[in-house]
């Protein structure tokens, strides 16, 4: 009779575990797994924009922050926002945010689709080439969020150890910022271009010592001498809103 009653018990579990498997499949996923979190869940929105293009085009952006990611000092940020667009012609795409010495600027993986928001206007490049959508202008909407550099200004001489006040104005909806530096053009620092500061508190001053070694990340072992300095500030959140200083400085 024991004999019987665990053959029936096991009989039971048989069948209520294939039942409980069954229904697994059925929801669409192993039953080994609980399903993961939606991507797009755990992105933050932080805003969206609806350029028009010559010829009455136009692209829907939605703008999203990504994940901080913790770097050493002198660093350059580490983008990792994203951009979803909907082109007027049907097409869409989800680009990842690349590093961009102004403005925000996003790709896919073999960048034969650009997408650059500077701000009010943006940049459409299929394999290297502005083409279908041009002239892409968005209308004023970010009245709540804007930054005006005030220290440098232009004319400016740093000295390599001095220690310097950088100073900007910043609405209160800008809650951090990032501060960059880098040679306008020409000269030995063309593509020079490095982090003062990531994700700094927008208190509108910032003391930096100008110093050797900051660009290390860019393979530079020292800040170039250059009368063709700029200073950019940017919202950490939107780094398409920024502004610089109006007139180059000079870095001894």
């Amino acid at each position: 009779m024991k004999k019987f009653l665990w053959i029936l018990l096991g009989a039971v579990v048989l069948v209520s575990a294939a039942a409980w498997y069954a229904g697994n499949q059925k929801n669409g996923r192993p039953a080994d797994q609980s399903g993961s979190r939606d991507e797009a869940e755990e992105r933050n929105l932080i805003a969206r924009a609806t350029y028009i293009c010559a010829g009455g085009k136009t692209v829907a952006a939605a703008f999203y922050e990504g994940k901080s990611v913790l770097i050493d000092p002198g660093e350059m940020p580490v983008p990792s926002g994203s951009v979803e667009i909907v082109l007027s012609d049907g097409r869409s795409f989800n680009l990842s945010q690349t590093i961009s010495a102004s403005g925000a600027r996003y790709a896919n993986e073999d960048e034969s689709f650009v997408f650059w928001d500077k701000g009010d206007t943006a940049l459409i490049l299929e394999s290297g080439v502005e083409k279908d959508f041009m002239e892409c202008v968005a209308p004023a909407d970010n009245a709540d969020r804007n930054i005006k550099v005030i220290s440098p200004n232009g004319g400016e001489i740093w000295q390599k150890g001095q220690k310097i006040k950088i100073l900007w104005e910043a609405s209160k909806a800008i809650k951090s910022v990032n501060i960059r530096l880098m040679v306008a053009d020409g000269g030995e620092g063309q593509s020079f271009n490095a982090a003062i500061a990531a994700d700094a508190i927008n208190t509108g001053d910032y003391e930096w010592t100008v110093q050797e070694l900051y660009a290390e990340v860019w393979g530079v072992n020292a800040l170039p001498a250059s009368d063709k300095y700029m200073l950019v500030v940017e919202d950490a959140q939107k780094n398409s809103i920024y502004d610089a200083n109006d007139a180059p400085f000079v870095i001894e």
